[in-house]
């Protein structure tokens, strides 16, 4: 098996295998990562582990040099995902399966360590094997999210836990205007809602600028890998959500969120999120991603739309001057 890096030449091929590999998602193509390479400052690269002229797996990252000399691998700010992707056996029997899964694994981790100083992995839920990195001595986390299957009911409002039914019809009996697509202005002003919506959670990411974020997010909208959907109040917009749209995988991510302080009582920024349900329920994705539950108030507030909690991992490893580096950190 070699290892080696792709050249531009033969990003599509990386694209392909990671449509048809079951736990690789948008998150992990070029058309993801290049983009946020460039608007975060970012390097990029491919690894991929070949045999025979075909792609086992490998993994799409962006990286950096810390301090001008310290090569690193670095996870964009709002990318879900940032993992290896590995094809699956297709042999019936599960040890064949689980030993091209290692072989692979060990072999790419064994190649990032000796290239990189950190490596950082977040897996897809769909990957739970991560054996063979805790094996190498990488350390592991558990991560969560909430994540549903969009069938059933047309009207999903009787599954939502009472409290957030009460303010759904609270704010149904509002004049209001649920919109879909997005012009430049309404992307840049859901930008400021996500802003104002982190300060009031008491924390700063900017991790593009105003211009940057709306070049992204229009790019994504007329390639048909986001959507923005949003409520507008008496000619203002109170609420909006992108959501990133994986097509091949039929599954919607909900990417960015921000409300309007003045309107967080009108119950309209619960109505967005149930008329995003009914709105997937009637396309044809199959699967909603809450995308993250890890802070407490956060989860508190996704919780109350019922859907079923779903967990994920992480992997990390140090060496040489990083590794000296996390030690003083996380001894500070």
């Amino acid at each position: 098996m070699d290892i080696r890096y792709l050249n531009p030449e033969e990003h599509e091929l990386w694209d392909a295998f990671v449509d048809q590999c079951p736990y690789g998602t948008i998150f992990h193509k070029t058309g993801w990562l290049l983009p946020v390479a460039r608007f975060q400052s970012l390097s990029f690269r491919i690894a991929a582990c070949i045999r025979d002229g075909e792609i086992l797996g490998g993994m799409a990252f962006t990286w950096k040099k810390k301090f001008g000399r310290i090569p690193v691998l670095q996870m964009p700010v709002k990318t879900p995902f940032f993992s290896p992707v590995i094809a699956p056996s297709q042999s019936k029997y599960l040890s064949k399966t689980e030993s091209q899964l290692f072989e692979v694994a060990e072999a790419l981790g064994d190649f990032l360590t000796n290239e990189y100083q950190w490596v950082q992995a977040t897996f897809p839920t769909a990957f739970q094997d991560v054996r063979p990195f805790l094996w190498a001595g990488f350390n592991g986390k558990i991560h969560y999210t909430y994540r549903t299957v969009l069938s059933g009911t047309d009207d999903p409002l009787p599954d939502y836990d009472t409290p957030v039914r009460n303010k759904i019809k609270k704010g149904l009996r509002t004049e209001f205007e649920f919109r879909t697509g997005a012009t430049r202005k309404d992307i840049g002003d859901a930008w400021e809602l996500e802003q104002k919506s982190f300060r009031r959670q008491q924390f700063e990411m900017r991790y593009a600028d105003k211009e940057e974020f709306t070049d992204f997010v229009e790019s994504l909208i007329g390639s048909g890998a986001a959507d923005m959907f949003s409520i507008v109040y008496q000619g203002q917009l109170v609420a909006s959500r992108i959501l990133v749209l994986d097509r091949p995988k039929r599954t919607a991510y909900d990417w960015t969120a921000g409300a309007h302080e003045d309107h967080l009582s009108t119950g309209l920024n619960q109505v967005l999120m149930y008329s995003i349900h009914k709105h997937l329920l009637e396309s044809e994705f199959q699967v909603f991603d809450f995308v993250g539950a890890g802070t407490k108030s956060i989860a508190k507030y996704k919780s109350t739309f019922n859907f079923p909690l779903a967990a994920s991992y992480s992997i990390s490893k140090a060496r040489g001057l990083a590794r000296i580096g996390m030690l003083l950190k996380n001894h500070r």
